[in-house]
């Protein structure tokens, strides 16, 4: 389940750089990443699950911060949910990472590159409102190419779902 502690954790690191807009978001870099999240069953009945994944395409010159870096330094690729009325959100899954050298780190970082797929559980609740229900959040990156690294950015993400 995510929790505040998440939150608080990932925006106490990185409160200065964050934007609430993509193009904010990229101020000062260029755009590292493609995002658009997709519900894998569009309809779920009360009392029972779906999956939401995210995904980020990473362009071919660039790679993103892997959720858990081997390196404190390193800003963590994370997705924060918003809450939904009826929708419980589960533990976020984030693909196994990559190991890379690049010329500013003496020792391998651990990255995404190409396409990323995150996937994040919901339980729709028996006493949720049938209809449409949004899932929304947020998901953050800090973008890097073999050089340097750019500020993070946080993209919206947004997908709905039909409660029969």
């Amino acid at each position: 389940m995510i929790t505040a502690k998440h939150t608080l954790l990932f925006s106490l690191a990185s409160v200065p750089f964050l934007g609430t807009h993509p193009a904010l978001a990229q101020f000062g870099g260029p755009k590292v990443a493609a995002v658009t999240s997709a519900v894998r069953q569009t309809v779920v009945a009360r009392g029972g699950e779906g999956m939401l994944s995210v995904t980020l395409n990473v362009g071919t010159q660039y790679h993103i911060n892997a959720h858990r870096p081997n390196d404190p330094a390193y800003i963590p690729t994370n997705f924060v949910a918003q809450p939904s009325p009826g929708i419980t959100y589960g533990v976020v899954h984030y693909p196994v990472p990559r190991t890379v050298r690049v010329s500013y780190s003496t020792k391998p970082l651990l990255v995404y590159v190409g396409k990323v797929v995150i996937s994040i559980p919901f339980k729709v609740s028996r006493s949720a409102k049938p209809g449409a229900a949004a899932l929304a959040g947020t998901v953050m990156y800090q973008g890097c190419n073999d050089k340097s690294c750019y500020p993070p950015a946080s993209m919206p993400v947004r997908a709905v779902v039909t409660i029969k």
